[in-house]
């Protein structure tokens, strides 16, 4: 049995576009897209998967559900590490361009110790801005039923979905929303859930509930060799050398406390147009070589609407340029 980690983050999103200027490394960490954090450690049985997700105001109530294998540990995280590993593995641009856990429970493992049919509310907790409960059921039912009672906001599908996972013996269930009364920063949380699996599996299927358009994923592997999953683009592959891993401590700090010489570092995307391409879950398979590869991406404009007072100076300054050439050819 493999041991997994899944830490997640929930972002608010208040840089909202840019100004002129490609995205950059970044743009993953503060956009709608969901990027994903997957480790291996070599001669372990452990795991570890890292997700960022995105929070929205208006989704106070609305029940964030994700299934697990087993009962979890759960932990907070640094967010700065996706931050990190964004700029690391960021495109290369064409010259000129813009450029300690916590235990939920005593037994980790998953005994099915109730019977038939079982359901227990595993832990209450209170992560940052999000209320959390962690339960184990094997019946879809009521765990709707109990998210119903307990006023979360739950769409009709949720219980075919959450039935699919049961069918796979994925019977732990975390789920959190925001607590209203929170004090603090909406911005940032990391999660961590560690747990046990014999599959490495991303749990793609179930964001496709929640999902209302395109979407697309970004998932780093950490491991011995470079890693794939399928209709993924690969956009970096890299092992880290004696002097890489010194740059990464001067550099990216947390980043740095992660990963160690000899590592490989993969960067997988995939582009969802619609909640319906999200069928499936995603199997992370070893690549058939370890060849390394950085993106290269031509020089190109990236225009966002957000900084709005950019765009209208620009074409004041064309046109005063332009009035004055105008006026100079009229007096010659």
């Amino acid at each position: 049995m493999k041991k997994l980690s899944l830490l997640v983050i929930f972002i608010n999103l208040i840089w909202a576009d840019g100004g002129i200027m490609p995205p950059q490394g970044d743009y993953e960490i503060y956009s709608l897209d969901q990027v994903a954090i997957i480790k291996i450690l070599p001669d372990s049985e452990e795991l570890s998967i890292l997700v960022k997700a995105h929070y929205v105001n208006d989704y106070n109530g609305f029940a964030w559900v994700i299934p697990l294998p087993s009962q979890p540990q759960v932990s907070e995280v640094d967010v700065e590490l996706f931050t990190n590993l964004a700029h690391l593995t960021a495109p290369l641009y064409a010259e000129g361009g813009c450029s300690g856990p916590f235990s939920t429970g005593s037994n980790w493992g998953d005994n099915n110790e109730y019977g038939q049919d079982y359901y227990n509310v595993v832990s209450y907790d209170t992560i940052g801005f999000l209320g959390t409960v962690l339960i184990h059921t094997n019946i879809a039912a009521t765990l709707t039923t109990w998210l119903n009672d307990n006023n979360y906001v739950v769409i009709a599908s949720a219980e075919t979905m959450f039935e699919d996972y049961i069918d796979r013996n994925w019977n732990y269930f975390f789920i959190a929303r925001a607590d209203t009364t929170w004090q603090g920063s909406y911005e940032n949380v990391g999660i961590r859930f560690k747990f046990s699996s014999d599959t490495l599996v991303y749990p793609m299927k179930i964001s496709s509930i929640s999902s209302s358009g395109s979407n697309t994923l970004y998932l780093y592997v950490i491991g011995e060799h470079k890693m794939f999953f399928d209709d993924a683009e690969l956009e970096y592959a890299n092992k880290i050398c004696q002097k890489e891993l010194d740059s990464i401590e001067r550099e990216y700090p947390i980043l740095y406390e992660y990963i160690n010489e000899g590592n490989y570092i993969t960067k997988l995307k995939r582009e969802y147009a619609s909640p319906s391409d999200m069928s499936s879950d995603i199997s992370i398979y070893q690549s058939p070589d370890d060849t390394e590869y950085h993106k290269f991406q031509d020089e190109y404009w990236y225009l966002g609407f957000a900084n709005s007072m950019v765009l209208p100076l620009i074409i004041c300054v064309i046109l005063i340029a332009f009035s004055k050439l105008k006026r100079k050819k009229r007096l010659s």
